[in-house]
């Protein structure tokens, strides 16, 4: 009798000691980019792709973007407040580059034990160390950055 209870004893224990599994799904959101629309500065609600685009991030190595677009998604630093992109088009068979710098303030949300923390972004603003070149104006839509869902930057050129 006490070899069946102390049976039951370590299996009761054994199924009661299990934890649920700590897998981060795929489709868990995590830091969200930045989202920038470039539109017509002659007709502001009109998208117009930004030919030959290339963007690359100051102090970064290598091109983030390379390509004709209406939009991309830029990476903000997590661990500073500022993060500052060139962004470069061929006019006239001329490079034109103009340097924007994204000041924000970083905040850490907890996600789940298995997926950790993610950043989000609040007090979003915008500084240009020279005279925009391709760029008309910029407007920022939205001063914080939750998510990928929405527009946060609007470029006219």
């Amino acid at each position: 009798m006490k070899k069946l209870l102390t049976l039951i004893a370590v299996l009761l224990m054994c199924l009661t000691a299990c934890e649920p599994d700590d897998i981060c799904l795929e489709g868990t959101p995590g830091t969200p980019k930045l989202i920038v629309v470039f539109y017509d500065k002659n007709q502001t609600e009109t998208k117009k792709s930004v030919v030959d685009l290339q963007v690359k991030g100051v102090d970064m190595e290598g091109l983030l973007f390379d390509a004709t677009a209406d939009s991309i998604a830029l990476p903000l630093k997590t661990l500073a407040s500022s993060t500052s992109f060139s962004l470069t088009t061929t006019q006239n068979g001329n490079a034109v580059e103009d340097i924007i710098t994204f000041n924000y303030d970083p905040e850490d949300q907890f996600i789940s034990r298995a997926c950790g923390y993610k950043t989000v972004f609040t007090n979003l603003t915008f500084s240009t160390g020279n005279p925009l070149n391709f760029i008309s104006s910029i407007e920022i839509l939205t001063n914080t950055i939750p998510d990928n869902n929405n527009t946060h930057v609007k470029i006219l050129h």
